[in-house]
């Protein structure tokens, strides 16, 4: 039936319409029109598809090698993967013969939940200490990142009235990581990249600030659970420490990401709220002696 439509009606209505793993099996099994998805075909596609998620920047196909085997197997990829936030020292270029090798198909992507599955595209890139940040299924349904174990844990698990209920998205689940409970496997691993990024590269992290606050002071609550946009100045991660008992009376804690995370910053810096205090922690140096306030000693961490 193919063969009685038109080639451009086809290239004008029928292939804009399809998604890019669509297209991509079009070549694959439509004889009849297999030639008119060609290498420039698929570039356009992807490119818009890496558009339209805000993935321009952050994941990229490699241009390099022969077309369509490139581009064949980064139309799998487009058609799973979703927004994430843009970071320093991209794009990342994804080969196709590892695409090939453990992406085969749509359903190996979605084996994991979608951040999961995103992250894995792109883990085993990322090192730490000369370690290999790939995701990895490790014993009892548990995975690992580097020395880091985790597991996922369902919304059933949750008891009902428990906080982290709501809300609860099985694309990004709630983790479990020894005895603290993250929101998300997302917050989790941008804690664990953000916090351990200076380690990695050998600035140094100081602690340079301690403030008490008292747990019942009206003002200590909200600083554990109002919401912070990226517009409003950080990231917030939020998690709790229950001692891995989900109906035990947890200490909700929470990192506040204040810089590092936008382009071209250089000082990577973020608060820490638990147990009635906060903690500001900083890879910029000193610019003034001790006896100058913070603010001019650590002119780039310090909110002004």
């Amino acid at each position: 039936m193919s063969d009685a439509v038109p080639d451009e009606l086809w290239r004008r209505r029928i292939l804009p319409s399809l998604l890019v793993h669509e297209v991509v099996c079009v070549r694959a099994t439509c004889r009849a029109k297999s030639a008119l998805v060609t290498a420039g075909v698929l570039v356009e596609r992807i490119d818009g598809s890496l558009a339209r998620l805000t993935l321009t920047g952050l994941i990229d196909i490699d241009r390099t090698g022969p077309p369509l085997i490139h581009l064949c197997a980064g139309g799998g990829l487009c058609a799973g993967a979703g927004q994430q936030p843009g970071l320093a020292g991209l794009p990342l270029v994804l080969s196709a013969q590892w695409l090939m090798a453990n992406l085969p198909s749509k359903t190996a992507f979605h084996q994991l939940p979608l951040a999961m599955a995103i992250y894995r595209l792109f883990g085993h890139m990322l090192t730490y200490r000369g370690q290999s940040l790939a995701v990895q299924q490790a014993g009892n349904g548990a995975y690992r990142i580097g020395n880091v174990s985790f597991r996922v844990v369902p919304l059933s698990e949750l008891p009902v009235n428990h906080d982290y209920t709501d809300g609860y998205q099985t694309t990004d689940p709630v983790i479990r990581h020894d005895t603290c409970l993250y929101r998300s496997f997302s917050s989790s691993l941008v804690e664990s990249l953000f916090i351990e990024w200076g380690y990695e590269e050998g600035v140094g992290v100081r602690w340079v600030l301690q403030a008490r606050i008292n747990q019942n002071d009206p003002r200590y609550r909200p600083l554990l659970t109002v919401a912070i946009s990226e517009q409003q100045g950080g990231i917030a991660v939020d998690y709790r420490y229950d001692r891995g008992n989900l109906n035990a009376n947890p200490a909700d804690c929470r990192y506040v990401l204040v810089s590092g995370f936008r382009p071209d910053e250089v000082v990577a810096a973020h608060l820490s709220v638990y147990g009635g205090y906060i903690y500001l922690h900083t890879t910029e140096p000193s610019a003034a002696n001790r006896p100058h306030p913070l603010a001019d000693r650590y002119p780039v961490s310090m909110p002004r």
